[in-house]
């Protein structure tokens, strides 16, 4: 800043002293010093500077006045052009400054993801740890659950019904999901200990339930064991099984328990039971009657759920946000799931898949980007006087300098006007300027 107010001062005391110079040695030469050679040949080389550096000040003039209407004739470059300047200023920013490929290599060199993404996390392990945030966070979540509870709990209804409804309407969703099931069977009846509490627990359900599931499991039995083209020890205790026989429900169960290979004839059971619920479901007649059953279901609860549960729910639910002894336990555990996510985020984001994810939408945020668009609707926003003081600030006293020199060269130039032997002297001050020229360029065409 300072550099520029100096280059201004000096420009400034130049034109000042010029002019007034000019106009004193004007006045003696037209007064007391008529015939006075030195006086004429000053004031001679005087004009000549104050017509090189006033060519060049009114140039640069010239580029932004008149800034409105026109002055015999003329109107600013600057104002007349404003719209191609900010276009053509855009397009150079866009393709030699800004443009997406130097944006993302400037992304990518400086590995500004992977900082950011640590930054991002220690500003998000400070807020956690910050009370009065804790607490905003925590009294933010408890009126929104106390104001938007019900309209949550319906929206709850609303997708559980349609994914019902989507279900039954698509077979293969009921395959994707068995197959799935069962690898989490498979695991879980591994070991002893799960196949001894998925045995009480079938004891229980059974004794309570099988006279509903007889003609069920009779039928998958029957086609299980035909496929099979053998009844195996499964087969024979589930035979008995359906005979409502306790003894058989016991004796199946500990099998169940003990015997991996048993294990397996009921997965095999199970598959079977899916098989035929699947194909069962490919006909139209099943499916509508399906989702004609499923709609009256949903329909049913939803109306139930809607009129008992749901408002005995908000009541409780409400109930506990109002008491402030449950606020601690909610702020442990909303606290607790945002670190979670966090952590989860945060090792998503350092995998490979996470990265190269992260590139790709970058890069298509970036060169969704219209730098062009963007710098040109900045420009056209500037008025005039704006618009001047941008480009006078951007070239750094630049044009303030070629109006000094303009004044210099031509008070150089003068010297010609005083005699003609001051050619030689300027001539070999052109001829120098000259060579330095072809030097420096020489110079820097044989480093390259």
């Amino acid at each position: 800043m300072k550099h520029e107010l100096s280059i201004n001062t000096v420009d400034t005391l130049f034109r000042r002293g010029i002019v007034i110079i000019t106009l004193l040695f004007g006045i003696l030469e037209f007064t007391l010093f008529k015939d006075n050679i030195w006086v004429r040949a000053l004031f001679v080389v005087l004009m000549a500077g104050i017509v090189g550096y006033f060519t060049n000040f009114l140039a640069i003039k010239m580029l932004f006045q008149p800034k409105q209407g026109k002055v015999l004739g003329w109107e600013g470059l600057v104002p007349k052009n404003k719209k191609k300047i900010a276009r053509s200023l855009g397009n150079s920013i866009q393709n030699q400054l800004l443009a997406p490929e130097i944006i993302l290599a400037y992304i990518y060199e400086r590995k500004l993801i992977e900082t950011g993404t640590l930054k991002l996390a220690n500003w998000i392990d400070q807020i956690f740890q910050d009370e009065k945030v804790r607490n905003a966070v925590t009294a933010k979540i408890i009126s929104v659950l106390k104001e938007k509870g019900p309209e949550i709990v319906s929206a709850v209804f609303d997708v559980s019904e349609e994914t019902l409804k989507n279900l039954a309407r698509n077979p293969e969703e009921i395959k994707k999901f068995w197959e799935h099931a069962r690898e989490r069977i498979v695991e879980y009846i591994k070991t002893e200990e799960n196949r001894e509490a998925i045995a009480v627990s079938t004891k229980k359900v059974l004794l309570e339930e099988i006279p509903r599931l007889s003609r069920v499991l009779n039928e998958a039995l029957e086609t299980y064991l035909h496929q099979k083209k053998a009844i195996g020890t499964l087969g024979m205790s589930l035979k008995k099984l359906v005979s409502f026989n306790d003894g058989a429900i016991q004796e199946v169960l500990e099998k169940f328990i003990k015997d991996p290979e048993t294990s397996e004839q009921f997965m095999g059971m199970l598959d079977t039971l899916v098989d035929e619920f699947q194909a069962k479901l490919n006909s139209q007649e099943t499916q509508d009657f399906i989702l004609s059953k499923v709609e009256d279901w949903i329909s049913i609860s939803s109306k139930y759920a809607r009129q008992s549960i749901l408002p005995t729910g908000i009541d409780k639910l409400k109930a506990y946000l109002d008491d402030e002894k449950n606020w601690q336990k909610l702020d442990q555990f909303i606290f607790k799931t945002l670190d979670w996510g966090k952590v989860k985020v945060l090792e998503y984001m350092s995998s490979d898949e996470g990265q190269e994810h992260v590139k790709t939408n970058i890069a298509k945020v970036v060169h969704q980007i219209n730098v062009t668009q963007l710098v040109e609707e900045q420009v056209m926003k500037l008025d005039t006087d704006e618009l001047e003081k941008m480009i006078l600030d951007n070239t750094g006293g630049n044009l303030v300098v070629i109006q000094v020199l303009g004044g210099v060269l031509g008070m150089i130039a003068g010297l010609i006007q005083v005699h003609i032997l001051f050619t030689f002297p300027v001539m070999v001050l052109v001829l120098i300027a000259y060579i330095a020229h072809v030097v420096n360029k020489r110079k820097y065409e044989i480093n390259k």
